[in-house]
């Protein structure tokens, strides 16, 4: 009698390793964009945190006149991913946008009269139903 396993039981192994692979690749995927994802979220939310600030302290002229510039000792993520924070618009309300890198997706923020009115995701939706962010 040989010790061992034979050719038979080596297939059957290695081809529920595969299966078990084929099944995890995708969710470790959509487990890293969500990650990579949350450097666009914080610049975002820090741009937004920053032109609602300027709105409660220039109610008079709303939103005109902000820039990224404002509060350009605000901490931000360090940018790998994604491309600095585009600014549109102005009074009473202002839309923020931020693009990935590799052109996959674009996140955006209106605001209007102080607060976020409206989160988009833009781009690829099976990536932007991944991140969560409608």
């Amino acid at each position: 009698m040989c010790k061992g396993f034979t050719l038979i039981e080596m297939l059957i192994v290695i081809i529920i390793v595969a299966l078990l692979v084929s099944l995890s690749v995708p969710k470790y995927k959509t487990a890293m964009e969500k990650a990579r994802a949350q450097e666009g979220i914080t610049n975002l939310t820090l741009a937004a945190d920053q032109a609602n600030g300027y709105y409660m302290s220039h109610e008079d002229k709303g939103y005109t006149g902000f820039s990224s510039n404002y509060g350009q000792g605000a901490d931000k993520t360090k940018q790998v991913y994604f491309n600095t924070v585009g600014i549109s618009g102005g009074g009473e309300s202002l839309t923020l946008s931020i693009a990935r890198k590799t052109g996959a997706y674009t996140l955006g923020m209106q605001l209007s009269g102080g607060k976020v009115s409206r989160r988009t995701c833009t781009g690829d939706t099976r990536l932007c139903d991944a991140i969560g962010w409608e």
